[in-house]
């Protein structure tokens, strides 16, 4: 099945023609929706970013509508993930607060009660993914990791290729100058604004000015979702997240 269903993304010539190629392979992989995005704001209709999804309506209204898909754990589980995972392992992956299990809670209720994600990663370009998710039975959905790995991969490269035609576009990413890259950067470790300044020589204040205007570029409320989007436009690491050993 994987075979032919590779094919049919490779030749698919409109959105209409790979929806339907979606919708015949979540089925087949005995899931009720799937979802093809970029990992940005999608609240309005953009002509260099993937948006093809058959989600609940109030998921969709939860991550799009309210912004919340920076937030979102399965889209934050993407940045640490290195191929396809189920939901039900993201615990191995990131650490869950009370707004992502609310998010689960919310997910199980509109029938998306475990669901399988693969992560696109394209230099250059915005993080996104493809998911497979609600299914009766979800004890059985590891079955199809592999498949949905080389599924998904094809289907979104399918869903770029309608969008940006054949011709790579890499879209202009917000520029972040040094010293307020490097407060982004330590923000990411769990650094104060107080401990950001004694590690770089500046002044608290001088601090706060550059966070707060790297949250304006990023349209982000919060550090956390201003180093989320960081990564995922692809201005700072996760290896520079990571602590430095003392040399």
């Amino acid at each position: 099945m994987t075979s032919a269903v590779v094919d049919a993304l490779r030749a698919v010539g409109s959105r209409l023609e790979l929806a339907s190629v979606m919708e015949s392979v979540t089925r087949a992989m005995d899931f009720r929706h799937y979802a093809l995005i970029h990992h940005d704001d999608l609240r309005e209709a953009r002509t260099d970013r993937v948006d093809l999804k058959d989600y609940p309506a109030a998921i969709t209204e939860r991550l799009i509508g309210q912004h919340r898909y920076r937030r979102d754990p399965v889209i934050r589980g993407c940045i640490f993930a290195d191929s396809a995972f189920l939901w039900s392992d993201l615990p191995r992956l990131i650490e869950l607060d009370r707004q992502d299990l609310a998010s689960f809670e919310l997910g199980a209720r509109e029938g998306l009660n475990e669901g399988i994600t693969v992560p696109y990663v394209r230099l250059g370009d915005r993080m996104g993914s493809c998911t497979f998710a609600g299914t009766h039975q979800p004890e059985r959905a590891h079955r199809y990791l592999g498949a949905s790995q080389m599924i998904g991969i094809f289907a979104f490269q399918a869903a770029r290729r309608l969008v940006l035609g054949q011709a790579p576009i890499v879209p202009a990413l917000p520029g972040l100058h040094p010293r307020p890259r490097d407060c982004v950067i330590l923000a990411g470790r769990g650094y104060s604004n107080k401990e950001i300044a004694r590690a770089l020589a500046l002044t608290p204040r001088t601090v706060d000015g550059y966070l707060t205007e790297a949250r304006r570029i990023f349209d982000a409320h919060d550090r956390t979702e201003l180093v989320v989007s960081a990564v995922l436009a692809g201005e700072i690491g996760l290896d520079e997240l990571r602590p430095r050993q003392p040399e």
